[in-house]
C-alpha cells in the first residue's frame, strides 16, 4: 500500500493512482481510458528521452484530421467491445438468476441498503415494509404502496423485494392431528425411537407447540408434544443430523 504509516499523506498518491487507472487496459472496452479521451497513448518521461518521436505532420490540420478518424475508430470498437461484455455479463447472471413472479396485490418486503450515518450496518433492520403491490410495470419493475398510506409510492426493482408471509399462513398442524393421550417415550439406547421430521401447531389457546414425527422399531410412525419424549437425547440428535445436513 502506496501510504506511510501514519496514514495522513494518502492525498499525495492520488495522481499517480489516477494515472495508473486511465492507462490500464479496460477489459470491456479493451481500451484505456487515456486514449479515448486523447487519442493517443500516453508516453513517458523516459520514453520521450530514449524515443523520441517518429511521427511528423507537415501541417496542424494534418494532425487534426488524423486525430478525428482515430478517436472515431477507437469510440466504436470500444462501444461494440462494451455491448459484446454487456451481454456476456447478462448471460453470466442469468444463469443464477430466478425472477420470481409476483401478483398485484402481494403484501412484499423491501430492501433498503442506506445506512444513517453514526450506525453500525451490521445492526440495521434493512428489510422495511409492508408493502403492497399495486402495479406491475415489467418482469422486473413493480410499483409498491405502504400498506397504511395511500400516498406513499414508489417502484422498486425485482432484486429489493421478497414475500411477506403471514405467521396465520406459516405450515402448522392442526391440534386435532395430534393424538391428546399419549405415553411418554422413553429410550435410553435411541435405537428404538427415531425422530423423522418436527412441526409446530396451535392448541387450543392459540399458542404454538413444538412436536416431533417419531418412527417405532415396528415402522409405525406417529405425531407426539415435545415433552412427550422424555429422553432429550433423542432430540438433541435429531437437530444435530439436521444441522450436518444443511
Amino acid at each position: 500500500m502506496y501510504v506511510s504509516g501514519h496514514q495522513r499523506d494518502w492525498d499525495t498518491f492520488i495522481p499517480f493512482v489516477l494515472f495508473a487507472y486511465r492507462t490500464s487496459l479496460h477489459e470491456s472496452i479493451q481500451e484505456t481510458p487515456f486514449f479515448l479521451m486523447h487519442g493517443r497513448d500516453p508516453v513517458l518521461p523516459v520514453e520521450a528521452a530514449m524515443c523520441p518521436p517518429t511521427i511528423t505532420y507537415t501541417s496542424s490540420d494534418d494532425y487534426k484530421s488524423e486525430m478525428v478518424t482515430r478517436l472515431q475508430e477507437a469510440f466504436t470498437l470500444a462501444k461494440d467491445n462494451l455491448q459484446a461484455a454487456q451481454r456476456k455479463q447478462k448471460e453470466q447472471y442469468d444463469l443464477k438468476s430466478d425472477v420470481i413472479n409476483y401478483a398485484i396485490g402481494d403484501k412484499i418486503w423491501v430492501f433498503n441498503p442506506s445506512t444513517k450515518p453514526g450506525l453500525s450496518t451490521k445492526l440495521l433492520h434493512n428489510w422495511h415494509g409492508l408493502y403492497v403491490i399495486i402495479d406491475k410495470l415489467s418482469d422486473v419493475n413493480y410499483k409498491l404502496q405502504m400498506c397504511d398510506s395511500k400516498k406513499s409510492e414508489q417502484t422498486v426493482h425485482v432484486n429489493r423485494i421478497k414475500q411477506f408471509v403471514d405467521p396465520d399462513d406459516r405450515p402448522i398442524i392442526d391440534g386435532e392431528d395430534i393424538v391428546p393421550n399419549i405415553n411418554p417415550i422413553e429410550n435410553s439406547d435411541n435405537t428404538k425411537v427415531k425422530i423423522l421430521d418436527t412441526m409446530r401447531s396451535r392448541n387450543e389457546s392459540k399458542r404454538l407447540e413444538k412436536h416431533y414425527f417419531v418412527q417405532y422399531e415396528n415402522g409405525e410412525t406417529q405425531w407426539v408434544k415435545e415433552d412427550a419424549i422424555k429422553d432429550f437425547a433423542i432430540i438433541n440428535d435429531f437437530h444435530i443430523s439436521n444441522e450436518n445436513i444443511d
